[in-house]
């Protein structure tokens, strides 16, 4: 073997090493998207339980007035209207 094999060689192997590195890269970025992704869809996922969870507690604590408080309601109604 000469220099010049060796400079060529050398080049090779270069190339190769770019190469691989570039594949390297895009294969990182394409991990790091589809992670991303995930990270995304759990966030999402969790926002929708806690706004469900929440939109339940929200209806528990509302009391629907019974037949008998609307009724006494419409009652005093009518009987302020008849007063007047």
């Amino acid at each position: 073997m000469n220099k010049e094999d060796i400079h060529y060689e050398e080049e090779e192997f270069s190339y190769e090493e770019e190469q691989l590195q570039q594949l390297l890269i895009q294969e990182s970025e394409k991990l790091k998207v589809e992670m991303d992704r995930e990270l995304r869809e759990s966030q999402e996922k969790e926002y929708q339980e806690c706004v469900k969870k929440d939109t339940i507690e929200a209806i528990k604590k509302f009391d629907e007035p019974s037949l008998d408080e609307i009724r006494k309601v419409r009652l005093e109604r009518f009987e302020s209207k008849l007063k007047n």
